[in-house]
């Protein structure tokens, strides 16, 4: 089971500063989509664009991982005209794991329709899978015997009424509206139909009438009936844990998350 600062680094939409080669088009481009994205609806059509392409850039993501981990962020641009189609794609061409990403995700033709003809959306992506996997076993997914398993569900079953017991707060919080660039993800169990269990982190869109809809985050592993990027739909009652994470990468919540953190299987 990945943590999740793992899935954070792996799937942020992220500051290009860093990531901008010096070329006049690619600083222009960052320079319009930054305006774009300083606008009320440029905020609305990021949120509709990022919903679309998110089950394809989540199977890529997960599929160039073991590419070098990067230095700095993979930069990708996409031009969409006013019916959505994508006109251009531009990606770094100097790392690796941008290539492998925006080689992917050139399988995207159609976006939601913007605000007005080639309008641009900036972002990026870092890869620290490599990183991660060299911090040991809280980074790897617990295969574990029903035995094993069983004690594993006592150990976290405190942070689990815990995350529970403070969770109506952060959904109202949700509900609300959460300040620009924070984000909010819940964990639920996800089972295979043999069985097979992987808790999961799934990034929240909405909530209503007692179920949460949102895209799986988590980079599954252990199961197969679920996709990384996955759009799904669960009751709030299955909900373990949850977590905000705010622009700067610091968490609030994550009782579960951090006591796995120092977790050791017996």
């Amino acid at each position: 089971m990945l943590s999740l600062s793992s899935i954070v680094a792996l799937l942020g939409l992220c500051s290009l500063t860093a990531a901008i080669a010096a070329t006049s088009e690619f600083e222009q481009l960052e320079k319009e989509a930054g305006r774009n994205i300083s606008t009320d609806e440029g905020q609305r059509y990021l949120e509709q664009f990022t919903k679309a392409i998110m089950p394809v850039f989540g199977s890529a993501l997960n599929d160039c991982k073991k590419k070098p981990d990067t230095k700095e962020p993979a930069a990708f641009f996409f031009i969409v005209a006013t019916d959505g189609g994508v006109k251009r794609l531009l990606y770094s061409h100097d790392i690796p794991f941008g290539v492998c990403v925006g080689s992917k995700l050139r399988t995207i033709k159609t976006l939601p329709k913007p605000p007005r003809d080639s309008w641009v959306v900036a972002f990026g992506a870092a890869n620290h899978h490599h990183e991660e996997q060299g911090k040991g076993p809280p980074d790897t997914p617990l295969k574990m015997t029903k035995k094993k398993l069983a004690a594993y569900d006592r150990a976290i079953a405190p942070y689990i009424a815990k995350a529970r017991a403070t969770y109506p707060d952060a959904k109202r919080r949700f509900l609300a509206g959460l300040p620009r660039g924070y984000r909010f993800s819940v964990r639920v169990p996800l089972f295979d139909a043999d069985g097979k269990r992987e808790d999961s982190f799934i990034a929240v869109e909405k909530i209503s009438d007692g179920k949460i809809t949102g895209t799986i985050s988590t980079q599954l592993e252990l199961i197969s009936r679920y996709k990384t990027g996955q759009r799904i739909t669960v009751p709030e009652a299955q909900i373990d844990d949850w977590v905000i994470v705010r622009p700067d990468g610091t968490e609030e919540g994550n009782p579960v998350g951090k006591f796995l953190d120092h977790y050791k299987p017996e």
